[in-house]
This record gives structure tokens, C-alpha cells and sequence, in this order.
């Protein structure tokens, strides 16, 4: 009876403690888990940022136009990886004589010829320095342009007409009409009847005085001494003593090239 009674008594407490140790391994092994779980957990978010860090997302649309390191090769902390370019919208840098840049301002119309382009391109003017180059004495005038369609390559050239003002009704003639004398008197052959003959059908070449205004890259604007209808020399009067006898002709339009 009695050593039976002691021996369940110490069988049962037994068992408790041995059940109170598994419970304690337990909860240790489940401690130590979690630890481990935890740290896994970090190392993986580290890593996740680290690989974040290898994908470059440029700030901009654009095209690539610069590619100076290539898959494999080690880069150096601040070296560029690539270069990323806007061209939805262009600039075209023109300098123009400071006489003419005087008449521009921003919004002004301008129109660029592009080599290998049938069409003309329309653009505005977005920029006129105030200053000038102190080296060609002109002002950089810029011209921006729309180029949805990527037509446009930076660093191409292009013939750049901008628009300062429009005078309709303007009276101009060829540049190459225009006499200048040493005095800086300006002056143009007219065709018109010869003073000393009594032919009508005669013609002459005679000087007359001109006042110019605006011009471009072939014409120039007359503002006094000459009349609308009024024929001048357009090419050869350098050299062409007043009152000379002439004989007229028309101008034979440029021939232009056919595309088929």
C-alpha cells in the first residue's frame, strides 16, 4: 500500500515535471524561432532595398542618347550610366546681326529648313539674348519647335527665317539691285525713257536715289524713290553709267528639280 501509494505519487509528479520541461523546450524552441524568423525577415528587406537601388528609373521621357558603360563593367560612385535626352520639344541657337535682333522678341514666328525635308517646319521664338557674342558681334536668338515624331536629331543644322514684323503692302526689290556710293548714298537703276532721244521705244538705265528699310536674305524693303511698277536692274548695274542704254528682259524663273 504505502510504497505503492509513494511510488504513483512520485510517477505523477514526475510526469508534471516532465511535462513542464517539454512545455519549457517548447516555448524556448518557439522563442528561438521567432528570432530566427525575425531575422530572415530584415535580411530580406534588406535585400529587397539593395536590388530596388539596382533598377534606374529616369526622371524624364526621353530617348537614349549617350551609353558610356555596358552590362559587366564596374561604375564608379557619380559616373553616369546614361544619357537621356527630351527632343519632344527642340531648340534651334541662330545668330543673327544685332540690327536684326533688335526687332525680335519671344513669340515672334519663325521656320526652320531641314536638309532632306520637302516642308518647311513652323517653330516660334522662345529666347533673345541680351547680350552680344563678343566674339562674332551678333545675338544668339533661340527657336523652339515642336518634334512629336523625333524628325528633328540634336546637333543637326538647319537654315532658320524668323518673322519680326509684316508689312503687306511693302515695295521691295532684289538686294542685288542696290548701289551703294562711298558716301553711303543708296541708289538703283530704273529702266525708263532715254532723256536725249526722241524713240519712246528707247530705254535707259537711269540712277535714282532709294531709302531702304527691312530686309531679308535676298530683298529689301524700298520706303522712297521708287513707285510701284517701276523696273530696275536687277543684276549688272555695278559699272552701268546713268542715262546707259539698255534692253530688257524678263527674269526667267529658278528651274527646280523634279522628285518623283
Amino acid at each position: 500500500g504505502v510504497d505503492l501509494t509513494n511510488a504513483r505519487n512520485q510517477s505523477e509528479i514526475a510526469q508534471r515535471h516532465l511535462e513542464a520541461v517539454n512545455a519549457v523546450g517548447k516555448q524556448q524552441t518557439l522563442k528561438s524561432a521567432k528570432g530566427q524568423l525575425e531575422s530572415a525577415e530584415g535580411k530580406y528587406a534588406g535585400a529587397s532595398a539593395q536590388l530596388a537601388y539596382s533598377g534606374i528609373k529616369s526622371p524624364i521621357n526621353g530617348v537614349v542618347t549617350d551609353r558610356p558603360l555596358y552590362p559587366g563593367e564596374m561604375a564608379a560612385a557619380g559616373t553616369p550610366l546614361l544619357t537621356i535626352m527630351d527632343i519632344s520639344t527642340v531648340v534651334a541657337r541662330a545668330h543673327i546681326p544685332q540690327q536684326s535682333a533688335a526687332l525680335l522678341k519671344s513669340g515672334d514666328k519663325a521656320t526652320l529648313t531641314v536638309p532632306g525635308m520637302d516642308q518647311p517646319i513652323s517653330g516660334k521664338v522662345s529666347l533673345v539674348s541680351p547680350a552680344l557674342d563678343p566674339n562674332s558681334t551678333t545675338v544668339e536668338v533661340w527657336v523652339e519647335i515642336k518634334n512629336p515624331r523625333e524628325r528633328l536629331k540634336p546637333g543637326s543644322s538647319v537654315q532658320v527665317s524668323m518673322v519680326a514684323r509684316s508689312l503687306p503692302d511693302a515695295l521691295a526689290i532684289p538686294v542685288a539691285a542696290l548701289l551703294t556710293a562711298q558716301d553711303g548714298v543708296t541708289s538703283v537703276m530704273v529702266e525708263g525713257a532715254c532723256p536725249e532721244s526722241k524713240n519712246a521705244s528707247d530705254r535707259c538705265a537711269l540712277q535714282r536715289d532709294v531709302k531702304t528699310g527691312i530686309r531679308d536674305d535676298d530683298r529689301v524693303q524700298i520706303t522712297d524713290g521708287l513707285r510701284e511698277g517701276d523696273r530696275v536692274v536687277a543684276s549688272g548695274a555695278y559699272g552701268l553709267p546713268d542715262k546707259s542704254r539698255i534692253t530688257t528682259a524678263e527674269a526667267k524663273p529658278e528651274a527646280k528639280n523634279e522628285k518623283e
